[in-house]
């Protein structure tokens, strides 16, 4: 009798998930029309860095702590018009990058405003400790159907 109810309780649910996920995985690969699809936002060429496309106004490679990061980018890429724009900054000194700030900027329209970003101000933040940065600067489109992306490396003394 327990033979019979260990079989039930753990042996044929095993059984039965295996052959219903073979069972769908054949169904699903005999499908000629499928589409596999692993870039759920946009598809082929979603992300790209192009540094000649974006330019930091105003930054410096080098600055001494507790002063303030301030910078305006420049963007020149004419397949963006509005979209978000977002700086996050990562602590490179240590083993795993640790994020620092991260600012996010919405809406801002792009040729509108002589492509200089973020919109109506420049970015500033204070780093109080010395060490080696990296300021990540992405672009995306209204759609979030393409991105563009930079980074530049900064060291605090």
């Amino acid at each position: 009798m327990v033979k019979a109810s260990a079989f039930v309780i753990y042996i044929l649910p095993i059984v039965l998930s295996i052959s219903l996920g073979t069972a769908v995985m054949a169904e699903t690969l005999g499908n000629s029309d499928r589409e596999l699809n692993f870039l759920q936002f946009g598809g082929e060429g979603y992300s790209t860095s192009a540094k000649n496309e974006i330019s930091l106004i105003g930054y410096t490679t080098e600055i001494t702590q507790n002063s303030n990061l301030e910078f305006s980018i420049n963007f020149s890429n004419s397949d963006f018009n509005c979209g978000d724009l977002y700086i996050t900054i990562y602590d490179a000194s240590t083993s795993e990058k640790q994020v620092l700030t991260q600012s996010g900027y919405l809406k801002q329209c792009f040729i509108q405003n002589n492509n200089i970003l973020p919109v109506g101000e420049n970015y500033s933040e204070l780093i109080s400790k010395p060490g080696t940065y990296e300021i990540y600067v992405e672009i995306y489109d209204q759609k979030y159907s393409k991105s563009i992306s930079m980074t530049e490396t900064l060291r605090v003394k």
